[in-house]
């Protein structure tokens, strides 16, 4: 059974659909007129920070100041409410990144594909036409729209909006990449900028068709993180799908649990170990999960 907090409306059910004033925008976005000309006045509205990720390495990110963030955070849930298409994980509520490789579980041939630079590479004029053409907002309210979620002409790595509108406003891209592994008999996932496509066989023309289409609409991968087996256990989106259909976690995640606990037991009372018994019981929560894929 679907949660409220979990269901989902089509696109034209949306709050921000043709919303057509400014007014009725910072009702909607909790804010003021007066905010925004705080903003826009602002010297510095982000910072860089490194985020650990689970492998154990870093990414940089742009981090909003906390009143921009707020704004941000809801833009993206009103868009994490719409209907999103089958083969899309993340950012869909309800998904995670163990159903992402799940889907491929049975597949005998998989290849992965790792988006490079995603949201640099997202351009603010394919999020204009996503706020004014898909939403049907008029030009001063995607004015708006734009300078609240949008920084120096691309997607900022570290808003709350970033990950919902780089898909919408490439969602004819992702679509025409489904198309084609469709047509081909293969089964395609995208986790954020991780794509995961899966069958008895995939073709060589399937992946090269879907490298045309990412430079098409101005993306291209990581040659270093592409990969591809047959008959063989593969890591997808931080999980090892196995030939007979299991799932597992990398050892270097099982490794990063082992420090993480060590750490947390060794630590003093306070904000900081509590920072990291946060994090080690979302990595046991994980790792339950996948037992649970497992035993069913």
């Amino acid at each position: 059974m679907t949660s409220r907090r979990n269901k989902s409306y089509p696109i034209h059910q949306c709050a921000l659909y043709k919303l057509r004033t400014k007014k009725k925008l910072f009702e909607l976005l909790q804010t003021t007129p007066t905010k925004l000309k705080e903003l826009r006045e602002a010297p510095k509205l982000y910072h860089p920070i490194k985020v650990a990720k689970k492998d154990g390495t870093y990414r940089d990110v742009l981090a909003p100041r906390g009143d921009l963030k707020r704004i941000q955070k809801r833009v993206g849930e009103l868009l994490l409410r719409v209907q999103t298409p089958d083969y899309l994980m993340a950012p869909v509520r309800g998904r995670s990144n163990i159903d992402n490789a799940v889907r491929h579980r049975g597949a005998r041939s998989f290849h992965l594909l790792d988006v490079a630079d995603f949201y640099p590479s997202c351009s603010a004029n394919k999020v204009a036409a996503f706020y004014g053409k898909t939403l049907g907002c008029p030009p001063d309210v995607v004015k708006i729209l734009l300078e609240l979620t949008t920084l120096n002409g691309t997607l900022p790595p570290g808003s709350p909006a970033s990950p919902s509108l780089a898909f919408w406003a490439y969602q004819d891209m992702w679509d025409e990449i489904a198309e084609i592994s469709e047509a081909a008999g293969c089964t395609l996932t995208v986790y954020v900028d991780d794509i995961t496509i899966s069958g008895h066989l995939v073709p060589g023309e399937v992946v090269y068709g879907i490298k045309e289409r990412l430079k098409h609409h101005g993306h291209s991968f990581k040659e270093q993180k592409e990969a591809a087996q047959i008959d063989g256990a593969i890591e997808a989106t931080g999980v090892i799908l196995t030939p007979s259909g299991k799932v597992a976690l990398p050892n270097t995640q099982h490794q990063s649990m082992h420090q993480l606990r060590t750490e947390v037991q060794r630590m003093p009372e306070g904000p900081e170990k509590e920072l990291k018994a946060s994090s080690l019981r979302g990595r046991e929560i994980n790792l339950r999960r996948i037992l649970q894929q497992n035993r069913g």
